[in-house]
């Protein structure tokens, strides 16, 4: 996925992003991972802002930390139910769409939000690894062989 976000960048000329991620090692090690595809294309991670999973709130102040930066791409790397609970956040802080464009590790129902705050939904994208035969794609066997060795 990190890969696929790098790419997402480079093709529609973004040159840096914001990573929100988990406190955990799923959120510490996403994060890494996709800093290093940005240093390997040459794009950039301007701030990393981690979310707090036991107390269940973001460390710091999100509004003031996004409006703060002038980028305005955000990568949420974190589970779904983290996710939920920071896009809502994202909500009550009115730091979402149409000024962002975040760009989400897990799925995240949509409905689950208040009908009121659906226009603040604008800009969301997921960006999630599938199974190449759901998508009619063959299995990329070279690659499978070298996880294996």
């Amino acid at each position: 996925a990190a890969l696929t976000i790098a790419q997402l960048f480079m093709k529609f000329n973004w040159t840096s992003s914001i990573i929100i991620y988990q406190n955990d090692a799923y959120g510490s090690d996403g994060a890494k991972v996709i800093t290093d595809a940005f240093n390997n294309n040459n794009l950039t991670i301007t701030q990393m802002i981690m979310f707090d999973i036991v107390g269940r709130t973001i460390r710091g102040d999100l509004k003031a930390l996004l409006l703060s930066s002038p980028i305005r791409n955000v990568i949420l790397w974190a589970e779904t139910d983290y996710s939920s609970l920071i896009l809502q956040e994202a909500i009550d802080c009115d730091v979402l769409g149409p000024q962002f464009i975040w760009i989400l590790s897990s799925t995240v129902q949509l409905n689950s939000f208040s009908q009121a705050d659906n226009a603040k939904l604008i800009g969301i994208l997921t960006i999630e690894p599938v199974v190449a035969s759901a998508v009619n794609e063959p299995t990329n066997t070279t690659l499978l062989n070298a996880a294996y060795d």
